[in-house]
């Protein structure tokens, strides 16, 4: 049978790696282009909604499409684990960051010229959208090969640092820039920050791989079928994928409720809603910090499973919010602020087993089967979370989520997760 894996003629010698990745330059090139592509995502983040709403005069109804067509690219990440797969990554990553900061720029550009309407900006947030989850993919793919086993869980802290400050200042400089220029002309800083980003992945020098063209390989459903059953198969990677479902059907529930809560369910002035949610930054940031020296005091899986724990269970204090406006306040912002800590712990140790434990030609696929069955789930809990909420009220459908996002911390638990202390080697099932 015929090897999924790709060859090359001439396979390069292997190199002592450097003890630390801030001595590795590859990966610091590629760190650079992952923290520009997410400052610059989160400022467009900020900065296209405003342009439906502001410049293009969309209705509420209009909004709600625009936003559900950004969403649809989502399904496709199955197939980006494909591609990730069976073609070299880092041309992909660079195709995707070019491809996005001209579809930004179309938009500039049509402004300009009077001729962008809101089919043309859904059109272009579509395919900017599938351009993003072909870039993730394969960016999370391609960091297993490309700092080797031993660096892995400094490589996702260092990246989930990146992304949670990219959160707090790319949301922040948008609302700022919006407010000083049209909101469309924010959209440039995100076309600049993707080109330095595609930049930055051209100059890595750690040769890929090139797939032998002449090789038999499955086709694209039975290569996707071939990564699922390998997740389904695998004891420390399945209990993450099943309980990052659960997880997303019941905290998307609370965090769609979370705004109509604290202003008509609490009385709380609108302002807090912004505030309170800003105070999860400083946590992620914390958080992101401390991932590897808690992986390394605790273990690996321990690392994932106890801050799943005690996140989860702060769920519950807010539908518990009762009380004056103070405890209100504390209730809930103390959940945010933890949920900020422990979030980046428990996703890089995840990342740092799931990478682990995948062989290198699975890598795409594993990545994408997780994000597809999460990502998926999302919209179906906050319609479900939606409709529990008009017929039971606020309170109990946030504390009906509360309880169902128990469900991952047993599904972890019973898993060997828990127990997994070092480094997995990569499993062939």
């Amino acid at each position: 049978m015929a090897s999924d894996t790709p060859t090359t003629d001439t396979p390069a010698a292997p190199t002592e790696p450097p003890p630390s990745l801030w001595k590795h330059r590859d990966f610091l090139k590629l760190w650079l282009g992952y923290t520009t592509s997410q400052f610059g995502g989160q400022i467009t983040v900020v900065a296209l909604p405003l342009v439906a709403i502001v410049v293009l005069q969309a209705t509420e109804a209009e909004v709600g499409v625009l936003g559900a067509v950004g969403r649809l690219p989502f399904v496709l990440f199955l197939f980006a684990g494909f591609w990730a797969d069976r073609f070299r990554k880092r041309p992909t990553m660079i195709g995707a960051d070019i491809g996005r900061s001209l579809l930004l720029g179309l938009v500039v550009v049509m402004y300009m010229t009077d001729t962008l309407n809101l089919f043309w900006l859904g059109a272009i947030s579509f395919l900017s959208v599938v351009l993003f989850v072909f870039f993730e993919t394969s960016n999370m793919s391609h960091l297993p090969f490309l700092i080797g086993r031993d660096h892995l869980g400094e490589g996702n802290a260092k990246l989930q640092l990146s992304n949670s400050v990219a959160r707090i200042a790319g949301n922040s400089l948008g609302s700022v820039l919006v407010n000083a220029f049209v909101a469309v002309f924010v959209l440039i800083v995100d076309v600049v920050a993707l080109l330095v980003s595609a930049v930055a992945c051209a100059l890595i020098r750690k040769p890929e791989p090139v797939p032998d063209p002449a090789e038999e390989r499955p086709g694209v459903f039975a290569s996707i079928g071939a990564g699922l059953r390998w997740v389904w198969m695998e004891p420390l990677v399945r209990p993450g994928v099943i309980a990052a479902g659960f997880y997303m059907f019941f905290y998307t529930g609370i965090e769609v409720l979370l705004p109509l809560w604290v202003i008509e369910g609490l009385g709380l002035e609108p302002y807090w809603v912004g505030v309170l949610l800003a105070v999860g930054g400083p946590g992620a940031i914390i958080g992101s910090l401390l991932a590897v020296k808690t992986m390394k005091r605790i273990g690996i899986g321990p690392a994932f499973f106890w801050p799943t724990v005690v996140g989860n269970l702060s769920l519950f204090l807010i539908g518990l919010a009762t009380g004056p406006s103070w405890l209100l306040i504390v209730m809930i912002g103390l959940a945010q602020f933890v949920l900020g800590v422990t979030g980046p712990i428990a996703m890089v140790a995840s990342g740092t087993l799931r990478m682990g434990a995948t062989p290198d030609h699975m890598q795409g696929r594993v990545i994408a089967s997780q994000r597809a069955v999460a990502l998926t789930l999302a919209p179906v809990g906050a319609l479900v979370t939606g409709l529990l909420a008009a017929g039971l009220g606020m309170r109990a459908a946030l504390l009906i989520c509360a309880a169902g996002a128990i469900i991952p911390i047993i599904v972890l638990a019973l898993s060997p997760i828990p127990k997994t202390m070092g480094m997995p080697e990569p499993q062939e099932h």
